[in-house]
C-alpha cells in the first residue's frame, strides 16, 4: 500500500507530502490541485513501467506541468507502509519527458492501478475492447474493454463482506447487478462481446443504454472496477467524481461500497465533490468500528500565489471530524440559514 506521495515543483504544489490511507478522499474547490494528486500517481505508474514518456497524454510538457516558482526538476515520490520511497525526477527543458531518472524501481512494489476517469463513458451503443493479451483484463481510464473486464473476472468469488443483499450468488457478476440495484431498482443489467468487430455493450432491461439514464452507465465503471479491485493482489483504485450522474441515495450507497473495499483491504482513492458520498464514509466509519483510523481526508484550496494548500482533518470513530475546515461540505448549512 502506498501510504505517502510527495510533489515537488508540480503544477500547484511547490513542496508537500500527504499522506494516503487505505481510503482517502480529496476534495475542495475547483483547480485546487485534488486531481494532480492522481495524475502525480499515474506519472509514478509510467515511470516504474520505465516507459519512454512518463508525461499523460493532453497535459502538455515539463514546462506546462511546473511550478512557476520551481525552477529545478520536478520530483515526485511514493512511500510504501514499509517505508521504501520510489521517487522519479523529471528533467526541465525536455519536451516529451523522456529524460527523467528514478530511486528504488526495481526494489519498490508498485500497485495496480484501476483508474476511473470524471470522463469515463456514459451511455454508448457500444464500448470497444481491448485484444492485446495483457490488456485485455485491464480498463481504460474512460470505460474502454469495461465489458471484458467484467467478464475476466465475472465467476470469482468476491469477499462476503462485499456481498449485496439483493445479489443472487456470490460471484462477481451477481453483486454488479446487486451493486447496480441501488443506482435503478428493478432494472435488469447484461451485456455482450463481439470480438469480431472489437466492440461490447450493454443492455439494461433488454433497452440499450442510449436509452435508459446516464447515472447506469457512469456508475457502471465505477462499481466493476471497485469489486474487481478486491480481487487484484496490491491494487490501488483510482476514481475521479463517483457521484456522476446518481441520486443523493445512490451515491451514500457507491459511499458504502468504497468504504467496504476499503476495509477487505483495497486502496481507494477518490475525489470527489459530493457531501452525499463523503457523509456515506461518515456513517461506514461509525457502523465499522476501527476503520476511521484507515481513512484519510484532504481538502484543497489555491493560496494568493495560485499555490495548493492542504488541511486534512481526522475521521473519528463517531463519523465525525476533529475539525471542520472552512467550505468543507458547508454549503447546505450556509443555504438552509439564508430559508430561516
Amino acid at each position: 500500500m502506498i501510504s505517502e506521495v510527495s510533489l515537488i515543483g508540480f503544477k500547484s504544489f511547490l513542496n508537500r507530502k500527504l499522506k494516503l490511507g487505505q481510503l482517502t478522499v480529496l476534495t475542495g474547490l475547483n483547480s485546487s490541485g485534488k486531481s494532480s494528486i492522481i495524475q502525480a500517481l499515474l506519472i509514478l505508474e509510467k515511470a516504474k513501467r520505465n516507459e519512454n514518456s512518463i508525461l499523460l497524454d493532453g497535459h502538455g510538457s515539463v514546462e506546462e506541468i511546473r511550478n512557476t516558482y520551481h525552477n529545478k526538476e520536478i520530483q515526485l515520490g511514493v512511500t510504501d507502509e514499509f517505508g521504501l520511497e520510489f521517487t522519479t525526477d523529471i528533467a526541465i527543458g525536455n519536451i516529451e519527458g523522456q529524460t527523467y531518472a528514478c530511486k528504488n524501481r526495481e526494489e519498490f512494489k508498485y500497485p495496480e492501478i484501476i483508474y476511473i476517469s470524471a470522463n469515463r463513458f456514459g451511455p454508448k451503443t457500444s464500448v470497444p475492447i481491448y485484444n492485446d493479451s495483457f490488456k485485455r483484463n485491464r480498463i481504460g481510464a474512460n470505460g474502454e474493454n469495461l465489458f471484458q473486464f467484467i467478464k475476466s473476472f465475472e465467476d470469482k468469488t468476491i469477499d462476503e463482506r462485499l456481498k449485496h443483499p439483493k445479489s443472487e450468488g456470490e460471484t462477481l457478476e451477481y453483486n454488479i447487478r446487486g451493486w447496480m440495484s441501488v443506482i435503478s431498482p428493478n432494472v435488469k443489467f447484461r451485456y455482450e462481446i463481439d470480438k469480431n468487430s472489437d466492440t461490447s455493450y450493454s443492455m439494461f432491461n433488454e433497452h440499450r443504454a442510449t436509452n435508459v439514464g446516464f447515472g447506469l452507465s457512469y456508475s457502471l465503471s465505477v462499481i466493476a472496477s471497485l469489486l474487481i479491485g478486491t480481487l487484484i493482489p496490491n491494487s490501488l483504485v483510482l476514481i475521479e467524481n463517483p457521484e456522476a450522474h446518481l441520486h443523493p441515495k445512490g451515491q451514500t450507497e457507491i459511499a458504502n461500497l468504497i468504504s467496504l473495499c476499503a476495509m477487505v483491504g483495497t486502496q481507494v482513492i477518490i475525489e470527489t465533490h459530493s457531501d452525499h458520498i463523503f457523509d456515506g464514509i461518515r456513517i461506514a466509519a461509525k457502523n465499522s468500528n476501527g476503520f476511521a483510523k484507515n481513512v484519510q481526508i484532504h481538502w484543497f484550496e489555491l493560496n494568493d500565489k495560485q499555490n495548493s494548500e492542504v488541511a486534512s482533518p481526522e475521521l473519528n470513530d463517531d463519523g465525525r471530524l476533529n475539525k471542520w475546515p472552512k467550505g468543507l461540505f458547508d454549503e447546505f448549512e450556509i443555504n438552509a440559514s439564508k430559508l430561516l
